[in-house]
């Protein structure tokens, strides 16, 4: 099954692609961001002490940086995507432009490249901040739903960086070589 899917994305055209990316990714990832807030801002209403409150800090201030490359994502990449995709579906040519063409085709790639490494650190800080699992401590149901919620937020990244990198980069990459722009 697993394999099935990702035989479908390298199948896939770049624009539907982007698009089934943002609804299963960006946009749940997203959503998983506020769930976590609400979570976090619920164990700050009803826990006082400041060792146990570090790990729902750490939390959101991850999840700010997640959704704060989620949401950078969706504003710059997905408008790019759309209009790279109507480029090459015109059979647009970069090297006929006469500077009417001001789209800098290689930043992009770059950028998103490099945000790519910015989130696995952030991803490095969760996994040093993990609620243990097993311990003296009797952690309420509100930490563990929390736990269970980073743990899902963890799983959705990890599969975006996946396929961002192994789908999503090589096909703008190979949009933008046929229209002559990039990464020539």
């Amino acid at each position: 099954m697993v394999a099935k899917k990702y035989q479908d994305y390298t199948a896939a055209a770049l624009q539907p692609f982007a698009e089934q990316l943002q609804a299963d990714y960006y946009d749940t990832t997203e959503m998983l961001c506020i769930k976590i807030r609400k979570q976090a801002e619920k164990i700050k209403n009803i826990e006082k002490s400041a060792t146990q409150l570090q790990y729902v800090l750490q939390c959101e201030r991850i999840v700010d940086d997640i959704d704060k490359h989620i949401r950078e994502r969706k504003r710059t990449y997905m408008p790019y995507i759309s209009t790279l995709s109507e480029k090459v579906k015109d059979n647009h040519n970069c090297t006929n432009c006469s500077g009417n063409c001001k789209i800098n085709h290689d930043v992009h790639v770059l950028e998103l490249s490099v945000t790519n490494e910015e989130l696995k650190k952030v991803m490095s800080r969760l996994h040093m901040i993990t609620l243990p699992l097993y311990s003296e401590t009797i952690f309420p149901d509100e930490y563990r739903l929390l736990r269970s919620n980073m743990a899902l937020l963890e799983t959705s990244v990890t599969e975006l960086f996946f396929l961002e990198n192994n789908y999503l980069i090589p096909k703008i990459i190979e949009a933008q070589k046929k229209i002559n722009a990039g990464n020539k």
